[in-house]
């Protein structure tokens, strides 16, 4: 089998109004960049990157327009995969991230995070294809026997007119779909504020489903301290970024020596490198690299196995449904995290205050969420499939 071309496409929602926020910044526009790699036996490998950057711009009109990382795949990539045997995934790998340091490596202003975003959708493609020439789905391809893998969902999100009954409404609607686990957001209001949100949570899902707090990098290791005893009789199950970017490792290992909460991070790691110096030296427990951000999951394979041998759990930012194959087959695989499905919602005004995954209508087959599980199909391959209608709808084509 040989690839006989490379697609990459672009696709971009409507801007969510009003905003939601994570603890310091608002919540990206939902995008997509969709690589297809096609190949002379009538195979397609899916692959996307819902974290791509600089992929996109608004111009004067409002409208979307294709910036200069959308042209990644087609200019630079592509001639690398044409006519290479997709099975050669570690191979055709290396041949990719060699782009990364080689010269003129930036010559469209392109930045290393942009082409490493590439890198994960062309990854995950070939690892579709892999799947689908074994007749297997990509867990059991790689060992993975459970086709059911906990999930948690994200909430919590600061917005607009969303005050504690808000809350306490959003979050009792997760109990009642049957989530066992729920990430919520603070370190964007005041302590007391936000002690008093994690309270309402605790209380409408009740003490037997899990409570993350993701503090989005909020704080300085000095504050997280102080901060963490007044969450902790929640029965808080880790809590995550909860140190400012510039302190690093050193400031995540004081949070996790001297508090009595678990911590998470890892979700920024741009390679199998950092994740591991992450894991090995910041006390971390969960480890939280993105396969869809970065590397895509023949990364994600070597980090789950330097966190393995240290005893670190691993649970994947974003991307449930790739994701959930990954964790099935890893023996520290722990959970996925996603967004809820607005197909579970009885009407628009549930989901208010709710950051629904608005990206799942490209998909005409997906992982099914049951009683807080993804459940990965035996179609082989990731079991999706592109909805071109609703590819057509989303595009940009210029």
């Amino acid at each position: 089998m040989k690839i006989t071309s490379v697609e990459a496409r672009v696709l971009v929602w409507p801007p969510m109004t009003p905003a939601f926020w994570m603890s310091l910044l608002p919540v990206n526009r939902p995008h997509e960049l969709v690589v297809l790699i096609h190949t002379d036996d009538g195979l397609t490998g899916i692959g996307h990157s819902d974290q791509a950057s600089s992929i996109f711009n608004v111009g004067s009109d409002g409208k979307p327009k294709l910036a200069s990382a959308s042209r990644i795949v087609p200019d630079l990539i592509s001639p690398l995969l044409v006519g290479e045997d997709p099975a050669s995934v570690e191979q055709l790998w290396q041949k990719v991230f060699g782009l990364t340091y080689r010269h003129h490596w930036n010559r469209e202003g392109w930045s290393r995070s942009s082409m490493l975003s590439a890198l994960a959708a062309v990854d995950m493609a070939l690892w579709d294809l892999r799947g689908k020439a074994a007749g297997l789905p990509v867990f059991r391809l790689l060992g993975g026997n459970e086709a059911a893998v906990p999930m948690y969902v994200a909430g919590g999100y600061y917005r607009e007119g969303k005050g504690l009954a808000e809350l306490a409404a959003e979050s009792a609607q997760y109990r009642e779909h049957g989530y066992k686990a729920l990430k919520m957001r603070v370190g964007g209001m005041s302590v007391e504020e936000d002690v008093e949100r994690v309270a309402v949570v605790r209380e409408a899902v009740g003490p037997d489903v899990k409570l993350m707090l993701d503090a989005n990098e909020a704080y300085d290791s000095n504050t997280a301290i102080k901060v963490a005893p007044l969450y902790e009789p929640y029965g808080i199950f880790w809590f995550e970024e909860p140190v400012a970017w510039y302190e690093g490792n050193d400031g995540l290992k004081r949070v996790a020596e001297e508090t009595g909460i678990s911590v998470a991070g890892g979700e920024q790691a741009a390679t199998h490198w950092e994740a591991e110096a992450m894991a090995r030296d910041s006390g971390i427990s969960y480890m939280e690299f993105d396969c869809m951000r970065t590397g895509g999951p023949t990364e994600w394979l070597r980090v789950a196995d330097a966190c393995r041998r240290i005893g670190v759990h691993m649970a994947p930012h974003h991307g449930a449904h790739i994701h959930a194959h990954l964790v099935s087959a890893a023996p520290n695989g722990l959970m996925v995290e996603a967004f809820p499905d607005p197909f579970m919602y009885d009407s628009a005004e549930q989901l208010e205050f709710v950051r629904w995954d608005r990206k799942r209508e490209m998909f005409s087959a997906h992982p099914e969420v049951r009683d807080g599980m993804m459940c990965m199909s035996e179609q082989p391959g990731w079991g999706i499939e592109m909805d071109p209608e609703v590819i057509g709808k989303r595009e940009v084509l210029e």
